[in-house]
């Protein structure tokens, strides 16, 4: 008899647990299920209720596959997650400023490369410089500068990037 109602009382509280976790987080804030965190964060960011729409590239391919592949012999390189994760903000940042070099041109890129300048060291920016060439040459066709990124470790042998970007009117 003792153990039933343990279990009883267990159950109760639990279920009251969860009751005052939903209180706590705004129904606006809270995530549904399989929303992503970059979803969730884009919401907040704007801070309404916005419908994201997800837009068909050219070639019928993922932005963050066309942004790992460009980036995939400085990934080969990597020896922990944190080292993958430095590499692919590189590679969003190279992947942006390829955008504004092939829209406004190599004046405005270097503008924009100015605010880095003082913040990274000169083998990463001349990387970065590189890597703008790569996507330029290789990528041209996208046209689509990421807003945010999130690059997470599924398991000890697959990562997921997420971008979300917006088209680019030229």
């Amino acid at each position: 008899m003792g153990k039933s109602r343990n279990s009883k009382r267990s159950k109760m509280l639990h279920q009251r647990k969860k009751q005052r976790e939903k209180e706590k987080i705004p129904k606006e804030n809270r995530r549904s299920p399989g929303e992503s965190k970059l979803t969730t964060r884009l919401r907040k960011a704007y801070n309404s209720d916005i419908r994201f729409k997800y837009l068909e590239n050219p070639n019928r391919r993922k932005i963050s596959e066309v942004v790992l592949e460009m980036i995939q012999p400085l990934l080969d390189d990597a020896e922990s997650f944190d080292e993958e994760k430095n590499i692919v903000g590189l590679g969003i940042m190279a992947w942006n400023l390829g955008i504004i070099k092939k829209n406004n041109g190599k004046k405005e890129m270097k503008k924009a490369l100015k605010d880095f300048e003082k913040e990274l060291p000169k083998p990463i920016i001349a990387l970065l410089l590189d890597f703008s060439e790569i996507k330029c040459k290789y990528y041209g066709e996208y046209n689509e500068i990421i807003v945010d990124y999130e690059y997470t470790k599924l398991n000890s042998r697959q990562k997921n990037l997420l971008v979300s970007y917006e088209p680019v009117d030229e």
